[in-house]
């Protein structure tokens, strides 16, 4: 039984040839893509061939792409987007499906994800961790198009993690429960079943303060309104990958979400990703990241 890993990465080619004209206040230096500051090692992550190899290594019929997090970049507009996406066009194939980026906090996100969807190219969508408030308009196309919509953490603005690597250990897990979070208080899942949201590395922190939350509910703490669906119906709605690198907290994950959400996830190529693909978790994806071809009316 083959399948697909929904989570991994590469760098588009149109950010790379940004980058080596000096584009979009990008860089390229000793072998790094520089953005915002960050580096990004290529050699793997501008290889679509490097990926193939390990879709075949792992036996599986393709895998799910997204830029990674650090290609987000909400604050730099529509023509950032417009550059990514066409990038993710390129990278297409029968086996790397793509997922397509938002130019999320701008009022034309709305429209964009759905002549997006219209194209027949995108698998859904991945999206970054900033304030999700005021994205109702936003999560209206993505409910009428059951997309597949990826949530990956971006780094956390909190400097205590700058040390022993925490801004990944602890702060993506952080940052991923704090977007879930915001969904499941803003009652999204109640409101918008249709889309398929998945949470990367295993939702982070989420499955462990699911009764924290409920509690909250419970004793009406201040600013927490009504919701339509207790927390664990809620969370229910939830995909999840399973990259948590821990036996316990993958049963949990199978308590939380149910055995059938969770999905085989690498975050291929980085550090911190898997060595492996789960075949039985990787079989469920292959209708969920199928490339939308839905039509939308004007938003």
């Amino acid at each position: 039984m083959a399948g697909w890993d929904v989570h991994t990465h590469l760098i588009p080619p149109t950010v790379l040839s940004a980058a080596h004209r000096g584009e979009f206040g990008l860089s390229v230096d000793s072998g790094s893509l520089v953005v915002d500051g960050q580096r990004l090692p290529l050699g793997r992550l501008a290889d679509p061939a490097a990926l193939l190899h390990w879709i075949t290594e792992q036996s599986l019929d393709g895998a799910v792409v997204s830029v990674p997090p650090a290609l987000f970049r909400y604050d730099a507009g529509v023509e950032w987007a417009e550059l990514v996406n066409q990038g993710l066009r390129e990278l297409a194939t029968p086996q790397l499906r793509v997922l397509a980026h938002l130019p999320l906090l701008d009022p034309t996100a709305p429209s964009v994800a759905a002549g997006l969807a219209g194209e027949g190219v995108f698998s859904g969508f991945a999206l970054g961790t900033p304030s999700y408030a005021g994205l109702d308009p936003v999560w209206r196309v993505l409910d009428v198009l059951e997309a597949f919509t990826l949530i990956h953490p971006g780094n956390s603005d909190d400097k205590r993690l700058d040390s022993f690597y925490l801004s990944n250990l602890l702060g993506n897990p952080y940052e991923t429960g704090v977007a879930a979070a915001s969904l499941v208080f803003a009652d999204v899942p109640g409101r918008f079943p249709g889309i398929r949201f998945c949470l990367c590395h295993g939702g982070g922190v989420t499955a462990a303060v699911a009764g924290r939350w409920q509690r909250g509910i419970d004793t009406d703490r201040p600013g927490i309104e009504p919701v339509s669906l207790p927390v664990a119906e809620a969370l229910r709605r939830f995909y999840v990958d399973d990259l948590v690198h821990d036996d316990a907290v993958l049963e949990l994950l199978h308590k939380t979400f149910g055995p059938e959400r969770v999905l085989a996830g690498s975050d291929w190529p980085f550090p911190m990703g898997s060595d492996g693909v789960s075949a039985a978790r990787s079989a469920t994806a292959e209708v969920l990241t199928r490339p939308l071809a839905k039509e939308v009316a004007a938003w």
